[in-house]
């Protein structure tokens, strides 16, 4: 999972705003107003993230809320998988890959 996962970039589907990237071993994006970056491990087709840390702007107050639940639901320890479609499913989340 990890090989197919290093150095590619994805938006979340319902969100674009909300991106994700990975690097090997670290994580990063944008959670709709803020970049975010962390860690990662991925073990029995579960990831959890680590070591977090965002930027502190302010925006409209439905991307700060949309960006506080996706930050926080990061805590959590979740499935990943990839679709039919090589889409990209964390937990609840369905991200597509970024154009290149």
């Amino acid at each position: 999972m990890e090989e197919l996962l290093n150095k590619q970039e994805y938006k979340l589907a319902a969100n674009p705003k909300i991106t994700i990237g990975f690097d090997n071993g670290s994580v990063f994006g944008s959670s709709g107003v803020n970049r975010y970056t962390g860690s990662y491990t991925i073990k029995d087709g579960s990831i959890t993230f680590g070591n977090m840390g965002s930027t502190m702007m302010m925006g409209s107050e439905e991307d700060m809320d949309n960006e506080t639940k996706y930050l926080n639901s990061l805590k959590e320890n979740m499935i990943i998988k990839f679709d039919n479609n090589n889409n990209l499913i964390i937990g609840k989340y369905l991200f597509i890959p970024q154009a290149e």
